[in-house]
C-alpha cells in the first residue's frame, strides 16, 4: 500500500466493556489500513463490535488502547472542541436511521454541516442544493423528512454526509431499514459517488450480498478483523 495514499491507519486497537461482573472484549488488537478513495465493507454478526469500531474511527467513542490516524491526524488524542471541528471537516456519517432533523427541509438538513463549520448561508444552501441534485433529489429540496420515502431520506442523509467533501464517510448499516430493492439503489449510489468524488467509504453491514458489491470486505469476528477470502 502506498503510504502517500494512506488515509486511515489503525494499530492494535482494543476496547472492552464492563457488563456486571464480566469484562466483555469488543475489539482485540484490531489493525486496519484504508487508502484514500477506497471502499471497504465490514461485516459481522449483530453485537460483534462493528458500530463500536466505526464510532472510534469517527471520534465518537474512545478506545482502551491503540492508535488511530486519519488524514494525518490522531483524533483520539484531540481535545473535545478540536475533535468536533476535525470531525466536521474530515468525516461524514450515515446511519441506519437517517437522523434528519424533522423540523427542517431536505435542503436545510444537508446545509447544516456547512453552517456549523461557519459557511455563509447562501453558500451553504447552494452547496446543499448541488449535492441533493447529485443524489437525484433536486425536485425534493423543500420537503420535510416526513414527506420523503425511506430511500429518499437515506439519500438526503448521504448528501449531508458528503456536503463538506470529507475524505472519509462512515456508514453504519446504511440500508438496514430499507427494502431489498431500495437497498440496492442506495449501495449503487454510494459506489457512484465514491467513483465521482474519490471519497473513501467504510460501510458496516450484516448483509453479505450487499457487502460483496464493495471492492474489499473484512469480517469482525470475536473482536478481530480478518480479510474475507474471494
Amino acid at each position: 500500500m502506498n503510504k502517500q495514499d494512506l488515509l486511515v491507519s489503525v494499530s492494535d486497537l482494543n476496547k472492552s466493556y464492563q457488563d456486571g461482573e464480566r469484562i466483555v472484549t469488543v475489539l482485540e488488537g484490531v489493525d486496519l489500513q484504508l487508502q484514500a478513495g477506497e471502499m471497504l465493507a465490514i461485516i459481522g454478526a449483530s453485537g460483534s463490535g462493528k458500530s463500536t469500531l466505526l464510532h472510534i474511527l469517527g471520534g465518537l467513542d474512545k478506545a482502551d488502547s491503540g492508535q488511530v490516524t486519519i488524514a494525518g491526524e490522531q483524533p483520539l488524542q484531540l481535545p473535545q472542541h478540536k475533535l468536533a471541528q476535525w470531525r466536521n471537516q474530515h468525516v461524514g456519517f450515515i446511519y441506519q436511521f437517517h437522523h434528519l432533523l424533522s423540523e427542517f427541509s431536505a435542503l436545510e438538513n444537508v446545509a447544516m454541516p456547512l453552517l456549523i463549520a461557519g459557511a455563509p448561508m447562501p453558500k451553504a444552501l447552494a452547496q446543499a442544493k448541488s449535492m441533493l441534485e447529485r443524489v437525484g433529489l433536486g425536485h425534493r429540496l423543500e420537503h420535510a423528512p416526513a414527506k420523503l420515502s425511506g430511500g429518499e431520506r437515506q439519500r438526503v442523509a448521504i448528501a449531508r454526509a458528503l456536503v463538506n467533501q470529507p475524505a472519509l464517510v462512515l456508514a453504519d448499516e446504511p440500508t438496514g431499514n430499507l427494502d431489498e430493492d431500495t437497498a440496492q439503489v442506495i449501495y449503487d449510489l454510494m459506489l457512484e459517488l465514491n467513483s465521482e468524488l474519490g471519497t473513501a467509504f467504510v460501510v458496516v453491514t450484516h448483509d453479505i450480498q450487499l457487502a460483496a458489491k464493495l471492492p474489499r470486505q473484512l469480517q469482525l469476528d470475536h473482536g478481530r478483523l480478518v480479510e474475507e477470502q474471494a
